[in-house]
């Protein structure tokens, strides 16, 4: 060994730092050349998963038995956490369907329920000396998409005064036409000073809080798609207001439905215990799409 060489080394030299950097290179090649290798195959794996069977889908609170559901197949990369796939199918049987279950999807396990689901569960939670009273209003006279369940109202019923008797008429002989100059007066009183709407209608008479609890539980993408539809949108569009209400309240309706128009308006929702606005972020999607569409 040539001792001068040697004495040419320097204490500082980059050769250690050279050979690690090359290890790291190596190492980084290997586990990319990995990674990518499982993508590919995982690209071309298929998992067995659990599909609805009948072309109608499944209803709501429909107990799931076999006969309900077909094996069905999805890639690796495409296969979701809380899908149920076809070998853990005992796991899924004899259980409620939460709400109406489309076609040929992939059953999920939060989509199904040891008991029978309960739709309009504030039903079950009404006080007994309570009744729910629907009436019937105008979906841009009141605040459009402002109003939401858990709202409170206030509503003003219109109507025409008959008591028209005017001690003028009665000089006037008896050729004068009373009829011609009598003015309509009309009147309007407050019926409700503060009601809670606790759902909303559409014109097919469907509750809006339980069509949007369906869509909540969609996948994205399909969620999206139902929620961009013509159908969606009308489904949505309420008709009529579901009120918690005393009988006086009721009463108080009754008389005055027959011959009164009536006006709604919302109140603060400062210190409003029970609102909670429903779907919030499905409502912000809606909006958005909306607004696209008119773009």
């Amino acid at each position: 060994m040539d001792i001068n060489s040697l004495k040419h080394i320097k204490p500082g030299s980059n050769l250690p730092k050279k050979i690690a950097a090359i290890l790291v290179s190596v190492l980084v090649v290997i586990a990319s050349f990995s990674y990518l290798n499982s993508v590919n195959s995982d690209a071309k794996e298929f998992v067995e998963i659990a599909v609805v069977k009948p072309s109608k889908g499944i209803p709501e609170k429909e107990l799931v038995t076999e006969s309900l559901i077909k094996k069905g197949k999805i890639l690796k990369t495409d296969f979701k956490e809380g899908m149920v796939t076809y070998d853990k199918l005992d796991e899924v049987l004899n259980k409620y369907a939460a709400y109406y279950l489309r076609y040929d999807t992939p059953i999920y396990y939060d989509q199904l329920s040891d008991s029978i689901p309960q739709k309009h569960e504030w039903l079950y939670e009404l006080p007994k000396e309570s009744e729910v009273l629907t009436i019937p209003y105008d979906f841009e006279k009141c605040g459009g998409e402002i109003l939401a369940p858990g709202d409170y109202v206030r509503v003003r019923v219109t109507y025409e005064d008959t008591d028209t008797s005017s001690s003028e008429d009665t000089d006037l002989g008896p050729y004068f036409n009373t009829s011609s100059s009598k003015k309509k007066n009309y009147v309007t009183e407050i019926l409700f000073d503060r009601i809670l709407v606790k759902d909303m209608l559409n014109s097919k008479g469907q509750s809006i809080s339980e069509i949007f609890k369906e869509v909540s539980r969609l996948g994205e993408e399909e969620r999206k798609a139902v929620m961009e539809s013509k159908e969606f949108m009308q489904n949505v569009q309420a008709k009529s207001l579901v009120f918690e209400a005393t009988p006086e309240q009721v009463d108080k309706y009754t008389k005055s439905n027959s011959h009164g128009t009536f006006t709604f308006t919302i109140l603060s929702r400062m210190d409003n215990t029970n609102f909670i606005e429903q779907m919030s972020t499905i409502d912000k999607e809606v909006k958005g799409w909306t607004n696209n569409g008119k773009e």
